[in-house]
């Protein structure tokens, strides 16, 4: 079957945003149109909220954090009150309704639905579940779906209690119905087998072996790396441009530095290029500017250390950005003397450009090649990630790296051959600070760092590994499926 003449139908909450699902979804278009020739007309995409484009559309319905999601969430683990089940179901509905009327509307032959063994997409997944459900006891196979295990109820301790409502329609997630399934890492499998199992797929080792695929993140340079001089004394980074020379006036670090007493050459920016959520251990990169700054002073260098926050917060219940604050206020009441500012970035930053009454906005993707081009770092402690899409964002852009080594990082990424500065147990060590301040005062250090990494992300986690691993099981789960579809 030539795959690329289907219409393919793209499901999550969110899509073109700054979101780790978001840019692997925008990332498999691409792959989608250079390797596997599906034309964009050939792409549909249905969410709550996303970017411009052609084919979309939006409802609220899937929108992860509306009312009934945020109730799901609140009381996840908790008693459910007693009309907890009823607006579930009765919002599933809905969301059956708006996923048949598009896919009947478009002649959908192929879903590909994100994350939808995540609690937060718990509504849109029962209502895909009911919609597949219905069509296969009428014994119709169109369309097929693929989904794309991102993260789920299973990779979370604070999901692993659910109460007897949300038990009830946890079987939805991702549902027995499915045709095909993509994860991200090598743990997953696993987990999709107990589950399947329990909720009696059959034939589970088949589908397991002949309709899954791993696909890590991926990430490909778009800079013309390899013509740098990696061996010269000098800073290499990404060229810049115009547009991008006002943000760091725009978010304020101008003016900051400025009551300091410093300019912008003085800074050492440290990059925290993700969204603004718990497990993400931002306090841990806290103290990691605040250590830096003290091995700077020591070494007679005069310096302000800035740790800036890319990603957006408030996308999970905690109150993690009020913690941080305080946490950094608690820092300097302890290091009055320190150079050292923290950043959010958030109100200046979308995952598009754009200007809005005047206010100038800036494209997330962009922000690593900022950061690299004054010579500042990256720092990702994360505690646990899905595989690392962030991480590999400040890699392509040259920008060197400080990590934890989280435990997908250790099985599948660091066997890759990447190599980074890193503490093992979320704790910052002394170590970790002198690898550091050598990446921001040694070029020589620095290019060879940023040099090797570039060099196996090109080789092993380029697009093309999406259009690889994505063609084979799509063409897998549509071998049996008739020449003529039924709507």
């Amino acid at each position: 079957m030539n795959i690329k003449y289907l219409n393919h139908l793209i499901l999550h909450s969110l899509i073109g945003k700054n979101d780790g699902v978001s840019i692997v979804i925008d990332q498999t278009v691409k792959a989608m149109m250079s390797y596997m020739d599906i034309p964009l007309g050939n792409i549909y995409f249905l969410a709550a909220h996303m970017s411009p484009r052609f084919n979309a559309h939006t409802d609220n319905v899937f929108w992860h954090k509306n009312e009934i999601h945020r109730k799901i969430i609140a009381c996840f683990s908790t008693v459910a009150p007693p009309e907890l089940d009823d607006e579930i179901h009765q919002n599933a509905l809905k969301a059956k309704e708006v996923i048949s009327t598009y896919v009947k509307r478009h002649k959908i032959d192929i879903i590909m639905a994100h994350n939808m063994s995540h609690p937060y997409n718990l509504v849109t997944a029962v209502g895909l579940g009911y919609f597949i459900e219905e069509r296969r006891k009428k014994g119709i196979i169109w369309p097929k779906v693929v989904g794309w295990w991102h993260d789920s109820y299973h990779e979370r301790d604070t999901f692993n209690s659910p109460n007897p409502v949300i038990q009830k329609y946890l079987r939805y997630l991702p549902g027995t119905y499915i045709d095909g399934l993509v994860f991200i890492n090598s743990t997953q499998p696993k987990l999709a087998r107990q589950v399947f199992e329990k909720y009696g797929m059959h034939d589970v080792d088949d589908f397991l072996k002949r309709k899954t695929t791993i696909i890590p993140n991926t990430s490909s340079i778009r800079w013309e790396w390899k013509k740098c001089d990696w061996a010269a004394d000098a800073l290499h980074y990404p060229p810049q441009d115009n547009y991008n020379a006002s943000f760091f006036r725009d978010i304020g670090l101008l003016s900051q530095l400025d009551t300091k007493g410093f300019s912008i050459d003085d800074a050492v920016i440290l990059l925290q290029h993700t969204r603004v959520v718990q497990r993400k251990n931002i306090e841990a990169a806290i103290e990691f500017a605040f250590a830096l700054e003290k091995k700077l002073k020591r070494q007679k260098k005069k310096k302000c250390v800035v740790l800036l926050v890319s990603g957006q917060s408030g996308d999970e219940r905690a109150p993690y950005k009020h913690f941080l604050i305080r946490f950094f206020k608690s820092m300097l009441s302890d290091n009055p003397d320190a150079n050292v500012l923290m950043l959010f970035g958030e109100k200046n930053i979308l995952s598009y450009r754009d200007l809005i009454l005047g206010r100038k906005y800036y494209r997330f993707a962009d922000i690593p090649s900022i950061v690299a081009a004054t010579g500042g770092l990256g720092v990702f402690f994360s505690t646990m990630e899905g595989f690392g899409n962030n991480l590999l964002e400040m890699v392509r852009w040259g920008l060197p790296v400080v990590i934890n080594k989280y435990d997908i990082y250790q099985r599948d990424i660091e066997p890759l051959g990447f190599s980074f500065p890193a503490i093992t147990n979320g704790s910052l060590s002394d170590d970790v600070v002198e690898a550091g301040y050598d990446l921001i005062t040694d070029c020589s250090k620095r290019n060879a760092h940023v040099n090797h990494n570039l060099s196996v992300l090109s080789t092993k986690l380029s697009h093309k590994i999406i259009a690889d691993k994505l063609k084979p099981l799509i063409e897998m789960v549509m071998i049996s499926t008739p020449t003529v579809n039924d709507y």
